[in-house]
């Protein structure tokens, strides 16, 4: 069994797309694996399935009924009466068991784990991959058909922060390697997506640099300091002002250590 989030909802049984009786039955299938293999709160659950209004007062018998009916869809081999292994009832709620290489969201969190281990290690080809790999789990903008449940709101904006967050380590590990001309077209786009990332901006400063853009490199950085300045009335890191110093002076270090160095 292979469960998606990351992109629209699939669950998918020996390769055959399962198919939920409506919206509510999604919402409650998407709440449970947002928080996969830790029991969920009946209060929690109420609050995703009537995300618009107070629950009813039948709203716990009606969680019972769709909780009944999603174990149905997700084990349809088990017998009647047959304890349940996949969604299972905890004192404090319900929880759904799987692997990490059921679903993507967890595969996704442990190649992130591994793939910044493999960073800090200094094995970028191996970290490259690794990174690709997680990101490439991603179909779409997760569970858009859901978008007007709050509590998955929140938990969408931390994938994506992890996903950002993988770019990133990701790029670094490419610039490790000498890949800086293949790379600046990324960060333009990150650096104008995210205009106060000053990560962003310095591993742009130090690819563009290294391909013997120092016009560029400066103007990355006055980009940054004047969106920092306007919007948030403050000015970038020491770090970033210890890289514009340097590229000033075509300091050689700029070539010579890694990016992380610099950042």
């Amino acid at each position: 069994m292979q469960f998606r989030v990351l992109g629209p909802l699939e669950v998918r049984i020996d390769g055959s797309l399962v198919k939920f009786g409506g919206p509510t039955q999604r919402r409650l299938v998407v709440a449970l694996l947002s928080h996969a293999n830790v029991a969920v709160s009946v209060a929690r659950l109420l609050d995703w399935l009537w995300p618009d209004h107070p629950p009813p007062p039948s709203a716990v018998t009606v969680l019972q009924a769709h909780v009944s009916r999603l174990r149905r869809v997700l084990e349809p081999d088990r017998a009647r009466w047959g304890a349940p292994q996949l969604l299972l009832t905890r004192s404090s709620g319900y929880l759904l068991s799987v692997g990490v290489e059921q679903l993507d969201l967890l595969h996704f969190e442990h190649q992130v784990a591994r793939g910044r281990d493999l960073l800090l290690r200094g094995d970028f080809t191996a970290a490259t991959t690794t990174l690709s790999g997680a990101l490439a789990l991603w179909r779409g903008p997760a569970l858009m058909e859901l978008d007007g449940v709050p509590t998955l709101r929140a938990c969408v904006v931390r994938w994506e922060a992890m996903h950002h967050f993988a770019t990133i380590m990701r790029i670094e590990a490419d610039l490790e390697l000498g890949n800086h001309l293949v790379a600046i077209p990324e960060l333009e786009y990150l650096a104008a997506t995210h205009p106060f990332d000053e990560r962003v901006h310095g591993l742009l400063m130090v690819a563009l640099y290294r391909c013997r853009r120092r016009a560029d490199t400066l103007a990355a950085y006055e980009r940054l300091s004047a969106n920092l300045r306007r919007e948030l009335d403050t000015e970038p890191a020491t770090a970033l002002r210890r890289l514009r110093q340097a590229v000033l002076v075509q300091d050689p270090a700029l070539e010579a250590h890694s990016p992380r160095r610099w950042l």
